[in-house]
Order: structure tokens, then sequence, then C-alpha cells
């Protein structure tokens, strides 16, 4: 009796393991009957009722989703070549307008926009609540774990939200620097950052944008990466050809996995 127990319940547990995570409400509806590598729009609202408008890229049996956040001037189609590829790799990715920014790709920043109608500000820093909202409206909206990816302006700004959201497992910084109140601003707010992160730069600028901004960070929990070769600012980095875009990618792809 007792092995026919245990037996029933070790299969019980292997298949609770081997199911794969689920969305539900509109994250789930924007990511219904879309072919790999393709996404929907959805939008949900920041802490200030500004809507949000983001891109849901859905990876069948995927455990992971990646919030990806554009750099300055910017929309979320700055990530329209580079989630699909992350969906390849076995990742859900939301791509988020926030309201700093503007055009990308030929894709305006809805978000931005309606800011602008709303004279809201729409400062670097003024973005911080766009991005703790969208860490509370998925996580509220999936049970994938959520990792946080920035470039430049919203590199430093993931870092800081994800010191101090218990949300967030993991951390990718591109770019990341002092862009936002002052030159202490991002380190003074990482400093107890005990997650695992990603952070990355271009070569032109890392020793003296990126660099301070690792010192601040926990040793034990970084990952960093200086690239080798031809690169640029920010997660357009990954718009390059050639191989140092290749190694940044199995660099990324292995630091995400685990």
């Amino acid at each position: 009796m007792n092995k026919v127990f245990y037996s029933i319940s070790l299969l019980l547990l292997l298949t609770a393991a081997c199911t794969s995570s689920t969305d539900n409400g509109v994250i789930a509806e924007a990511g219904s009957g879309l072919d790999d590598g393709k996404s929907g729009t959805f939008t949900f609202l920041s802490k200030d009722s500004l809507p949000i408008t983001a891109d849901y890229y859905p990876c069948e049996d995927a455990t992971k989703l990646i919030i990806l956040m554009h750099q300055a001037g910017f929309s979320r189609a700055e990530y329209m070549d580079i989630a699909p590829r992350l969906v390849d790799s076995g990742f859900a990715c939301v791509a988020i307008d926030l309201r700093s920014g503007k055009l990308v790709n030929e894709v305006f920043n809805e978000t931005a926009r309606e800011a602008e109608r709303r004279n809201l500000k729409t400062g670097y820093i003024d973005a911080k609540q766009d991005v703790e909202a969208a860490v509370q409206y998925i996580s509220a909206h999936t049970d994938k774990e959520i990792i946080l990816w920035g470039s430049s302006y919203s590199a430093s700004l993931a870092l800081m939200v994800g010191a101090k959201m218990i949300e967030v497992s993991k951390v990718v910084a591109f770019s990341p620097g002092e862009y936002l109140s002052n030159q202490s601003t991002v380190r003074s707010a990482v400093i107890n950052l005990n997650k695992p992160v990603y952070i990355t730069g271009a070569a032109a600028e890392y020793d003296m944008i990126v660099r301070p901004i690792i010192g601040a960070l926990i040793k034990a929990q970084l990952t960093e990466y200086k690239p080798q070769g031809q690169s640029d600012h920010g997660s357009k980095t990954l718009w390059q050809p050639g191989k140092a875009t290749q190694t940044q990618y199995n660099k990324i792809t292995t630091f995400l996995r685990f």
C-alpha cells in the first residue's frame, strides 16, 4: 500500500515539474494563436494610470519571461528582431514602451505619445514607475519567472527596480550608467542588489560609463562582458552582424538559463 502511495505521489510530482507555465488575462489573449517569433499587443496602466503599450512574444513551454525595455528616443521596436531570437532560445518576451522615448524601426512609442497628450513628465527617472508597474502587472498574469532587461537609461532603471522588487529574479543591463537624477543615483540604489546580474556595454563606453556601475554591484552575483570587436550602445549592439554579436548572444542565453 505504501509503495503504491509513494509511486503515485512521485508520478504527480514529476507531472507537475514537467507542466509548462501558464499565462492569464490579457497577456494570454495577446499571445493566443501566434506563430513562433510573432507578437500580440496589449496595454496596462502605469502607477499614475498612464496606459503602457506592450508587445508579447509567447514561447511554448517557456518557464521564463523577459521584460524588454528600450533606450532613449526609442520604442518597443528596439526588440523587433531581438525578441524572436530570444523566443527561439526558449524565452517568452514582453517589449514595453516607456514614457521616455519616441520612434525606432518605424514604430512609434505609444506610451510616450499618450504621456505628451496628458502633459506628463517624460524624463528618464519618470519612467521608473512604468517599469515597476510592468513587473507588477506581468507577474500577476503569468507564473513564469520574471527577468528584467534594460537598454541604456532603462538598464539603469532595471537595476534599480530589480534591487527592490521580489518579483524580479534576474537583471540584464546593456550600457547602464548614471543617466538619472545625479552621478550616484544608480550606484546607491543597487548596492544591495543580491540577484544575478548580466551587465555589458559597448567597448568604447565600457570603462567610463559602465564600469562605475559594476563597482557598486555584488561581485558574487555578477556576470560582466566587455565585447571585443564591433559593438554599439545599449541593446542595439545586438543589431550588429558578425562574431561579436553571436558571442554576446551565447553569453546572455547561458546566463538566462541558469
